[in-house]
């Protein structure tokens, strides 16, 4: 299984820049469904799949501890000796509490909508 981590350990920064796209489409789709009234839809999708990707990063931190390991990213440049390392956890909450409070906000904003005949 360790081996396994250290094969997947190169797709995880992709996979922070992913959910930080997703983050951004978010917060944008929220803005707007508040000012334009439209992007209930896009809110509460990408929310969900920034908590999916939240819940992620946390679990492979529990299993990178059970494992013995301490997983993080490295956002420098390593070629170079520099060294920026986030751990797994940290990356997993700065996308799970945005990715409720996305998918909660499109989701009211959904049910208002519907009730409006929007």
């Amino acid at each position: 299984m360790l081996d396994l981590m250290v094969k997947m350990m190169p797709l995880m920064l992709p996979a922070v820049y992913a959910g930080a796209a997703l983050l951004v489409i978010g917060v944008l789709a929220t803005l707007a469904r508040v000012t334009l009234g439209w992007g209930h839809a896009v809110a509460r999708l990408s929310g969900w799949l920034l908590v999916a990707f939240g819940v992620f990063f946390l679990a492979s931190q529990a299993v990178g501890i059970y494992l013995g390991a301490a997983p993080a990213i490295n956002f420098a440049d390593s070629t170079k000796f520099e060294f920026d390392l986030k751990p797994f956890w940290q990356i997993g909450l700065a996308m799970l509490v945005p990715g409720i409070l996305i998918a909660l906000l499109g989701g009211r904003a959904a049910r208002q909508a519907e009730k409006r005949g929007i």
